[in-house]
């Protein structure tokens, strides 16, 4: 990813304003920061199994795509179970 500097001068943002949004984004798992290595992009899993009585909540909004084709989205904070 570029810089803080670089994404202050490119977007014209303010330095905080651009520590704050990466500041979201790495709490929300979404970046990782390596000191001395830069800011990278995280790795997201590409499958989680989950089995019944299983529940997981999301921080931020997810799309479910159900067998049948049908895409629903659901806003942060849902909390999702497995059913028999």
């Amino acid at each position: 990813m570029p810089s803080e500097k670089d994404l202050h001068d490119e977007f014209g943002l303010a330095r905080e304003t651009v520590r704050r949004a990466l500041a979201v984004l790495r709490a929300e798992g979404l970046i990782d920061v390596r000191q001395g290595h830069g800011t990278f992009v995280a790795e997201a899993p590409q499958r989680i199994e989950l089995r019944p009585g299983d529940t997981a909540t999301s921080t931020a909004a997810v799309t479910v795509t159900r067998v049948n084709g049908e895409i629903e989205t659901y806003p942060a904070g849902t909390t999702f179970a497995v059913t028999d």
